[in-house]
């Protein structure tokens, strides 16, 4: 046993990865040790056998914990309320700051309705909003604020569905001075993210009457704003995400209000603003190793190699 903690201290690479090894092996050792003594003189099979399942035991503790995408959901409203009301006065939904407002009582306001948008990749619940004119100007209009952002990378995603024209400032759903929507700048009623600092549109091909799934990503690091507009969100991979369908170089806009302002026909739901990080969890802590486990097997197996290979030495 000596020998074995002074070859094994002996190791250079003073990982947490190694540490861990070599606590498990250290109790399993241990625990494995009477094992051992019994079967120094094995059979050549048997000790070939051995040697394969110390190989496989180092494999599985040296294999790196895989890390995993976590989100975290800044504000959202999937808008489960009753259906043919106005939203105006709702709270529903989390994370956000005020209640759903509007800014002109002549503008109509968005209504609730019961069935909402849907799209492969997406949980859609609750209900959407809808235009409907209800006001003395046809441009219908709905807000909410919520905390700032302005910092690290941040998603906003909703469902939407326009009309077949734009102009006269919509359809627009607005994030600080980044507009997705048109506003007659591209020449054809498609989506397009609008630089309202600099009136620069960056337009897609998507005609604004498909029913679509619009991610943006807002990096304040990076100081850039991508966009996709996408008919499915199965497969979609925040992280390591395929190239945007537009994306604007040198804006990332400070934002803490959500407003959208649209003529008929109108439709948008599952509106979300959130994080995504990886985390890699925690290496577990060592347990006590049975005698008779796999790990204990492998242990002993590893202590009857290095007894072998240090027998062969001394001859």
């Amino acid at each position: 046993m000596g020998i074995l903690q002074r070859r094994v201290s002996s190791r250079a690479d003073q990982s947490p990865l190694w540490q861990t090894f070599r606590t498990h092996l250290a109790a399993a050792a241990l625990s494995a040790y009477p094992l051992f003594s019994r079967h120094l003189k094995m059979s050549t099979f048997l000790f070939r056998r051995a040697v394969r399942l110390a190989g496989l035991a180092l494999c599985a503790y040296l294999v790196p914990a895989h890390s995993a995408p976590v989100t975290t959901v800044i504000a959202e409203d999937s808008f489960a309320y009753t259906s043919g009301q106005s939203v105006v006065g709702k709270s529903g939904g989390v994370g956000w700051s005020t209640s759903w407002e509007f800014e002109n009582p002549n503008f109509s306001q968005l209504e609730v309705e019961s069935t909402g948008l849907t799209v492969p990749g997406v949980s859609s619940t609750g209900g959407g909003l809808v235009y409907v004119l209800n006001g003395a100007l046809q441009l219908g209009h709905a807000a909410r604020s919520l905390p700032q952002q302005d910092t690290g990378v941040v998603f906003v995603q909703f469902l939407s569905q326009f009309g077949t024209q734009s102009g006269g400032g919509s359809p627009s759903v607005r994030f600080g001075a980044v507009w997705v929507g048109n506003n007659g700048g591209c020449g054809s009623p498609v989506y397009a993210l609008i630089d309202t600092t600099a009136g620069v549109f960056e337009c897609t091909t998507v005609p604004l009457a498909t029913l679509s799934a619009v991610v943006l990503r807002i990096d304040y690091t990076a100081q850039t704003t991508q966009m996709w507009v996408l008919p499915s969100l199965s497969g979609f991979d925040y992280l390591n995400p395929p190239a945007p369908t537009v994306q604007r170089s040198g804006f990332a806009p400070v934002f803490s209000r959500f407003s959208l302002y649209a003529r008929n026909p109108a439709r948008i739901d599952e509106l979300k603003v959130f994080r995504v990080a990886n985390v890699v969890p925690a290496p577990a802590m060592p347990q006590p190793v049975p005698v008779d486990s796999w790990g204990a097997l492998g242990a002993a197996s590893g202590l009857i190699l290095l007894a072998g290979w240090w027998r062969r030495r001394r001859q």
